[in-house]
């Protein structure tokens, strides 16, 4: 893998939502927002989780679909309307106590380029703008809300030698059938 000492340092894992999460589209009738999650996203969240990896999300909206799927896996944070999110990720990182390079920043815009710069790994969708190659460390084979976060967070597990760890208890109960 490329830059694997970049890698291993990773403590978080901060996801735009919007292009990243779903892809990119928003249904609106009456007063909700719709919004589709990837299932396997948020299982692979969750994993992150259990690898003692903190996951959350910096969104550059605020809609209850948002804060509702964050509660659902219970995300380390959420940070919504961040017009500015190189200002949102800086106060993110007081927050959580973090440092920047303990952060992968994932994105699909150009209002993601500052993080995704400041950020210690930087990941673009397949389906990002080409933008924001100019500072992401890689950008995923999967588009935006069609698996690319799980893609993601298997990759660094693996990085991490965390991968096996988290899958044990899947394996066991294999096993045991």
């Amino acid at each position: 893998m490329i830059h694997s000492d970049k890698l291993k340092k990773i403590r978080a894992i901060v996801l735009d939502v919007d292009g990243v999460l779903t892809d990119g589209r928003a249904g609106f009738g009456g007063e909700d927002e719709i919004k589709f999650f990837h299932l396997r996203d948020g299982h692979w969240m969750k994993l992150a989780m259990r690898a003692d990896l903190k996951v959350g999300l910096l969104s550059g909206r605020s809609a209850k679909a948002n804060r509702q799927r964050a509660a659902e896996l219970g995300l380390s944070f959420i940070y919504e309307n961040c017009t500015d999110k190189l200002e949102s990720f800086e106060r993110m990182l007081v927050e959580q106590q973090l440092s920047a390079e303990e952060c992968l920043y994932m994105g699909d815009d150009v209002i993601d380029l500052p993080p995704m710069r400041r950020a210690g790994v930087g990941v673009v969708v397949a389906d990002g703008v080409p933008e924001l190659d100019e500072v992401a460390l890689w950008r995923t084979e999967t588009p935006g809300g069609h698996g690319a976060v799980a893609e993601v967070v298997r990759l660094l597990l693996t990085e991490q030698n965390k991968l096996d760890s988290v899958l044990e208890r899947y394996r066991r109960i294999k096993e045991e059938q």
